[in-house]
């Protein structure tokens, strides 16, 4: 059985290296630029920037697990 998580991250690193074309430099240069930009603006800035079309790019929404309460001691 495969399991989701390990899944989704390799189809996330997957995405990435094609947005880089495979360029670990060029991915490091941006997420350095990225974080400055980020601090500097002090707000989430998108994580996309290789793609031309953002909104055919939007991940899906996951939802938070119920968890079960454990009864109060």
């Amino acid at each position: 059985m495969k399991d989701i998580i390990v899944q989704e991250v390799r189809n996330a690193r997957a995405a990435v290296a094609a947005d880089f074309n495979g360029d670990l430099g060029k991915f490091f240069a941006w997420a350095k630029a990225h974080a400055a930009a980020e601090s500097k603006a002090k707000h989430p800035l998108p994580i996309h920037p290789a793609r031309k079309n953002p909104q055919s790019a939007t991940p899906e929404k996951h939802t938070r697990r119920k968890t079960a309460k454990l009864p109060a001691k």
